[in-house]
């Protein structure tokens, strides 16, 4: 049914509601008068999907053949859908999901190819916002969350991680930047030395590992992350709203504060640095549409020749352990 809906927005290029309504009698009185659950609601757009469950409202990134990337038209999508969610005084919570065994992938490198990089930046400031939403948010994180896929788990308030997904800044090989947000998310929340490793090396880590070094709130097994996110959910909106929201932006803006010297100053920095990056990207892209370096592999990538000089120094320390080796033969 969901394919078929999605099938005439893309024709039509409209948006579809299907609301269902759930009865249910657990005495012969009640059976006299059907009682209702509070009803799930479901919009259908043509890249994402919105359910609501009571106070829960789940966003899921519906791009499966590109394992979720984020192109322009999901970026605005999905900003309406963030703004509709704030506005909406009965919403309580917000859970982030990917369809089809993948959180997000990132950007549409094709698309930054097409039409720039700026232009899917622009569409994404909403989700660089610092909080993401002043209400709790929750990403359930199953498959690939990588890039800015990455960056969307790590601005969410909690994570719910499957143990193989796979997390990183695996653009690094093409080029691309992390948000200027990013990098201070993610040392926040892990520390300084791990969050160089991840950003500097762009080396994938498995759930088990975001669990390890912090950034899971719960730890699950594959297929799990939805329904376990949605329960942790249900559990947050028992709470009086005011009080938790309240103390959820202290701690965000205690580790987040946008507006001291330092920070001005080191945003000032990346900004300058900003369009050489875009030139790097640009390169990475021909390769990334030439199937290099697609997948995490990195088999076609061309080596970088050593100088002169590095070249004596490993031959020199190739020759020592040689005859290191050979004194403890002897």
């Amino acid at each position: 049914m969901r394919n078929l809906i999605k099938k005439l927005i893309s024709v039509t290029n409209l948006s579809f509601a299907r609301i269902s309504t759930v009865r249910h009698a657990s005495s012969k009185s009640d059976a006299q008068k059907p009682k209702e659950e509070p009803k799930n609601v479901e919009q259908i757009k043509k890249n994402i999907c919105v359910e609501k469950y009571g106070g829960v409202t789940t966003l899921n990134i519906d791009r499966q053949m590109t394992r979720n990337s984020l192109d322009e038209a999901t970026l605005r999508e999905m900003t309406e859908a963030i703004n509709a969610f704030e506005k909406d005084a009965e919403a309580k919570v917000l859970v982030f999901n990917g369809e089809g065994g993948s959180f997000c992938s990132g950007f549409d490198l094709d698309e930054v190819g097409e039409k720039g990089y700026h232009t899917l930046v622009d569409a994404a400031s909403r989700l660089l916002r610092r909080p993401l939403c002043d209400k709790p948010t929750i990403a359930a994180v199953t498959g690939y969350a990588v890039g800015e896929g990455f960056e969307l788990a790590l601005a969410c308030d909690l994570r719910v991680i499957e143990d193989t997904a796979v997390l990183g800044c695996l653009g690094r090989r093409f080029g691309a930047p992390q948000s200027l947000y990013g990098g201070r998310r993610l040392t926040a929340l892990i520390g300084l030395s791990r969050a160089l490793d991840l950003l500097m090396t762009g080396r994938p880590i498995s759930g088990c590992d975001a669990n390890a070094m912090g950034l899971a709130c719960k730890l699950t097994t594959t297929g799990t992350a939805l329904g376990e996110s949605i329960k942790l959910a249900k559990s947050i909106i028992k709470f009086p709203q005011n009080a938790l929201i309240m103390d959820k932006l202290a701690a965000v803006n205690s580790q987040l504060n946008p507006n001291s010297e330092e920070s001005m100053r080191d945003e000032a920095v990346m900004q300058s640095l900003l369009g050489s990056a875009i030139e790097d990207l640009n390169q990475g892209i021909k390769k990334f549409q030439g199937g290099i370096g697609k997948h995490g592999k990195f088999y076609k990538l061309t080596d970088v020749p050593l100088k002169d000089w590095e070249l004596e120094e490993t031959i020199e320390e190739v020759i020592v352990k040689e005859d290191e080796d050979k004194n403890k033969k002897a």
